[in-house]
């Protein structure tokens, strides 16, 4: 099964996003930290889109935590990580009412910082915070690779430290093309992977382009994914604004049509 986060254009309502994700023969969506577009932490945008999945055969397979100022997992400021833990309580309480089986969230919400030893014992304290919020709900906490050394060491500390079925790996193919060594943290991580955010760029910035669209090594991505024994959805984390597919409806056909390629390529292997 094939997933797409609603960040492929969110200049299209949800309404109008979810007939062309089911007519491009996607079988799930996983709802974009920008939380104004779906509206999912509100009761009454949780309802509206349960509606919608409905009318259009479709489930939410994920959903990400928002961004902002205030909000940061690993923060050093007392303040902040609370309001953190407030915020993704409420993400959680989502994805329950959605059935979402699995929510995203970043190491860190800033590329700048000091004070990384501090960091990774805060992430490891709020996670198990989260992890007793969650305590048996069927939903599992997927910390995401990003594009910057420090967070990737965070990550690797907080998976090294929590050893928990419901808490793992959410494996980002753009972000791993702008690291020095990509596809190790994909090898290090695979057994604990419970999602994807899949996408290609030039090398260069995060560009959330379709697979075979940039640069990135999809035939080692093919021989190290195909050793893993992923059950997930694979969900692309593609977005339009680099794409050579200009229309949304085209836009998103290929997007499927990229992913079981890609798929294809994996279990040739």
């Amino acid at each position: 099964m094939i997933s797409i986060g609603t960040t492929f254009n969110y200049d299209i309502n949800l309404n109008e996003q979810l007939p062309m994700i089911r007519d491009a023969g996607f079988s799930h969506v996983s709802l974009g930290a920008r939380t104004e577009h779906s509206g999912y932490l509100e009761k009454n945008g949780q309802e509206t889109i349960r509606r919608m999945l409905v009318l259009n055969d479709l489930e939410v397979c994920s959903i990400h935590t928002p961004f902002g100022a205030e909000i940061d997992i690993s923060s050093p400021r007392a303040e902040i990580a609370e309001n953190t833990i407030q915020v993704y309580s409420r993400c959680i309480d989502a994805a329950l009412s959605l059935n979402a089986r699995v929510v995203i969230f970043h190491p860190t919400a800033y590329r700048r910082f000091d004070d990384l030893e501090h960091r990774k014992k805060r992430i490891v304290d709020n996670v198990k915070r989260l992890l007793d919020y969650v305590d048996q709900a069927p939903v599992s906490l997927a910390i995401e690779n990003d594009s910057f050394r420090p967070a990737n060491e965070i990550l690797t500390f907080s998976l090294e430290v929590i050893d928990d079925q419901r808490y793992g790996f959410c494996y980002d193919s753009s972000h791993d093309n702008l690291v020095d060594r990509p596809l190790v943290l994909l090898r290090d991580w695979g057994r604990r992977l419970l999602t994807t955010h899949i996408s290609d760029n030039r090398g260069k910035k995060d560009d959330h382009m379709l697979p075979y669209e940039g640069a990135f090594p999809w035939n080692d991505f093919c021989r190290y994914f195909s050793g893993i024994h992923y059950n997930g959805i694979f969900l692309l984390e593609v977005e339009m604004r680099e794409s050579a597919f200009g229309s949304a409806s085209e836009f998103l056909r290929e997007a499927f049509n990229r992913g079981q390629r890609l798929l294809n390529a994996c279990r040739t292997i």
